[in-house]
């Protein structure tokens, strides 16, 4: 089991101002960007290159990020990925890939 404290790493990883957060809103909320329930976003049909290699190097840091936690916790990258979009999800349902 993760430890709280890892979780709220993840999160604070996710929502924390990185140099994209104010592009990668605007995605989201243009429906350009969605979060996937495996803890990585998807690009939707449509969005433009930009967006895309944005979700494409968002996800390369996530998956660094779920690495370490991983390793720190004993549990696989796939359970550390999965449980934060849970809670990222719960954060901002509207943004759930459908």
């Amino acid at each position: 089991m993760m430890h709280k404290s890892s979780i709220v790493i993840i999160l604070a990883l996710l929502v924390a101002a990185p140099a994209s957060a104010a592009n990668l809103g605007a995605a989201k909320a243009g429906g350009q960007v969605c979060e996937q329930t495996s803890g990585y976003l998807r690009a939707n049909a449509g969005a433009p290159g930009d967006v895309q290699e944005m979700v494409n190097n968002i996800n390369a840091k996530r998956r660094a990020e779920y690495e370490k936690i991983a390793a720190k916790n004993q549990v696989t990258v796939g359970q550390v990925a999965k449980l934060t979009a849970e809670k990222v999800i719960n954060l901002a349902p509207q943004h759930r890939c459908k």
